[in-house]
């Protein structure tokens, strides 16, 4: 399940941390109520890690293992869809690859 972060800033897309690339997506425009009672506007995203070069695969495959928990969850959602075809959980994955793929093609623009 992805974990939600938050800036005071407009986080930037991609960015190197701990020897790895960070790949920022889902970006949201939040506001937040301080105690005092004023507002302000602060920025809520996902991101994933990503080790060596940056490539289309490795960024569907770091938001899809993310979201799921690991490649061993991927697989058997995989097959228990086959095993009873029409689950909702194969159906969200299926939006979920959807959704990765057009984050990769954004982030690589």
């Amino acid at each position: 399940m992805r974990v939600k972060h938050g800036s005071d800033t407009y986080p930037e897309t991609i960015i190197k941390s701990a020897g790895k690339t960070q790949v920022r997506y889902d970006i949201e425009e939040t506001e937040f109520t301080e105690m005092d009672g004023t507002k302000r506007t602060c920025y809520d995203f996902s991101y994933v890690a990503i080790e060596g070069e940056l490539t289309r695969a490795k960024i569907i495959d770091a938001i899809i293992t993310d979201e799921i928990g690991s490649k061993d969850a991927e697989i058997a959602l995989i097959n228990n869809e086959l095993a009873s075809p029409g689950t909702e959980e194969y159906a969200a994955y299926q939006a979920l690859r959807i959704h990765a793929k057009e984050v990769a093609t954004e982030v690589l623009q």
